[in-house]
């Protein structure tokens, strides 16, 4: 007999720790969440909103996408860490909450310790953009540009990948604190929208909706920060072959949920995530938000986030790095 969603619901349930049958039913009937800690439009909340679609049609139920943006993640990451453990309420974050937050916060406002990775949808990286009357045009011209005074840069806020990603090139390229002036902004969207404007030089911005206004000639594409070429970019070339040895910076896109969400429970929204990277209508869309689709489950997820929380770890400690 096939397995039906009214079946799988039914073992997920019996497999929870008993509950009152009022709070059971109370659960029920409330939606299930998608947290997401950056504002609409960002990359997380795209696939947040594929996932609460593919959610509804597996028969998982109803999701709600809330946006919970600010301090670089923490106050969306707090609101799961307060959420029951049964399944219903799920992040969709960046890995930085894990990775580079706890390195620049001596108050994160929640415990990374009660929060777990289900699995990772994949990973984006970086294209460090000038405005096109900036007189840079490589990475040597913009770095020669810092040294005789301030650039003026933006990034998604205080803490985001934009902004660690150009204190990493400051540093590396030996430059003075203040050579890069930082710009935070509310999200990679208004950032991209305050570079188009011409009120900033530059900004290290996830490359989504970028490359048209590349082609275009509205922005300038210096480098990107994977290790390889980004296929829709490909002229532009890496941070290595730019002249910046061993720049490699990528950003994991997780699934998250509270700490001691039973495995069944969450073993449907797996299921979920995997149909939702590898269903071919969605690729499209994959490419334009700049995201490498790279399903990973929850052993990988966490070797991942080991790797990248002692490389950004080293870099914090190099570059005097603090937020409070």
């Amino acid at each position: 007999m096939p397995v039906t969603p009214r079946m799988r619901r039914r073992a997920v349930l019996a497999s929870l720790p008993a509950l009152p049958l009022a709070r059971i039913a109370a659960a029920q009937s409330e939606p299930l969440r998608i947290i997401v800690n950056f504002p609409p439009g960002s990359l997380g909340d795209g696939l947040a909103r594929l996932l609460a679609d593919r959610a509804q049609r597996d028969g998982i139920g109803a999701a709600v996408v809330e946006n919970r943006p600010g301090a670089a993640g923490n106050i969306g990451a707090a609101a799961l860490a307060r959420a029951q453990p049964d399944g219903r309420t799920l992040l969709i974050s960046i890995d930085t909450i894990f990775t580079v937050n706890p390195h620049l916060y001596r108050n994160l406002g929640f415990d990374p310790g009660s929060l777990e990775p289900v699995g990772m949808a994949g990973h984006f990286g970086l294209a460090l953009l000038v405005h096109p009357s900036s007189p840079a045009r490589d990475l040597a011209g913009l770095i020669a540009a810092a040294r005789r005074e301030s650039v003026f840069y933006c990034s998604g806020g205080n803490g985001s990948p934009g902004h660690l990603a150009m204190e990493r090139l400051r540093h590396e390229a030996g430059l003075p604190p203040g050579a890069f002036s930082h710009v935070p902004m509310r999200g990679n969207t208004e950032a991209l929208t305050s570079l188009l404007a011409g009120t900033v030089q530059a900004g290290f911005l996830a490359i989504g909706g970028g490359p048209e206004l590349v082609r275009a000639g509205r922005l300038v594409a210096i480098a990107v920060s994977t290790p390889e070429r980004i296929p829709f970019l490909p002229e532009v070339p890496t941070m290595i072959e730019a002249g910046a040895p061993g720049f490699d910076l990528r950003i994991g896109l997780l699934l998250m949920a509270p700490r001691g969400t039973p495995l069944p429970a969450l073993a449907p929204w797996l299921a979920a995530l995997r149909a939702v990277l590898t269903d071919p209508a969605a690729q499209p869309r994959f490419t334009a938000w700049g995201l490498q689709p790279d399903f990973a489950d929850r052993a990988a997820t966490a070797s991942w986030i080991a790797a990248a929380h002692d490389r950004w770890g080293r870099m914090v400690r190099e570059t005097g790095m603090q937020l409070d």
